[in-house]
């Protein structure tokens, strides 16, 4: 059990001790995401995916995986296109790759590129992901890219690593295109206290004892489950898109809140009700 000064430190790291943890915890990172999660991972991962892809979900979408598949594959109207090219999209903190590679199942982008701190974890990442795919390290706060190169930001599991949310939202505004999107998948703490009380034995011991045992990296794990009891709840995450610009931002909570969807577009009603529409008549004639 760590101590409250310890429990701060570790919640607010500065980015080198950050980078150390996913570096060394790079080859058990996606075993110990599973096991850590009960296999909710991946769930949530498909979630984020579909937030990205749909504003207004079908009801078909209620028959199972493969109808919900097909209504991403043909409803991503609700994604920016204005002149009928393929989307670009990038993913911050992009790890190992499985939430990029979550992406490029369902849509064949034109561009897919993925930076991470962890030149470790890009290495598996490369591995995992097509060639196709460029992979950059870089420092999330000022990213190497021009402005407007991309219809898509998303990051999962990234928001806690990041020291100024204000600049980071800032950099990720910069570089979506007028219309285009910003999804993240994030850990965080569910709001309704009873749910909370039975969480916080999972996150103050079950997490860091199971990190330590699996991977030998206790602090890593000590710095997860701190970092996600001291961050921001989602709606403050809303605000801090805001703050920068981003407009229709929302949230979706997932699993009694113990993770968070949390989105915005750069422009508002950058997707014509039209095209929307369009989208799903489209889906209704082929399905």
């Amino acid at each position: 059990m760590t101590s409250r000064s310890t429990e701060q430190e570790l919640a607010h790291p500065d980015r080198k001790t950050i980078q150390s943890f996913f570096d060394a915890i790079h080859r058990q990172y996606d075993f110990l995401n599973s096991l850590l999660s009960f296999g909710l991972d991946r769930y949530w991962r498909k979630c984020l995916v579909q937030e990205a892809f749909i504003f207004h979900r079908h009801p078909e979408a209620r028959k199972g995986r493969r109808i919900q598949t097909e209504i991403l594959r043909r409803c991503s109207s609700s994604l920016p296109q204005d002149d009928g090219s393929r989307l670009s999209i990038l993913d911050l903190g992009v790890g190992t790759g499985k939430s990029l590679e979550a992406f490029l199942k369902v849509y064949s982008f034109e561009r897919a590129v993925g930076c991470d701190f962890s030149e470790r974890m890009l290495v598996k990442a490369k591995s995992r992901l097509d060639s196709s795919c460029a992979l950059v390290a870089c420092d999330f706060h000022e990213l190497p890219f021009r402005s407007e190169a991309f219809d898509v930001v998303t990051g999962s599991f990234i928001l806690r690593s990041v020291q100024d949310l204000e600049r980071f939202f800032s950099e990720v505004k910069r570089v979506l295109t007028k219309s285009g999107k910003a999804v993240f998948l994030e850990l965080t703490r569910p709001a309704n206290r009873f749910v909370y009380l039975l969480y916080q034995p999972y996150l103050r011991y079950y997490l860091p004892i199971v990190g330590k045992l699996v991977s030998s990296q206790e602090k890593a794990y000590q710095f997860l489950s701190c970092s996600v009891q001291t961050f921001l709840e989602p709606r403050a995450l809303r605000l801090e898109m805001e703050h920068v610009g981003f407009l229709e931002t929302t949230t979706k909570s997932l699993t009694f809140g113990a993770a968070t969807v949390i989105e915005g577009r750069k422009a508002a009603g950058s997707v014509s009700s039209d095209r929307e529409q369009k989208g799903r008549r489209s889906y209704e004639h082929r399905v």
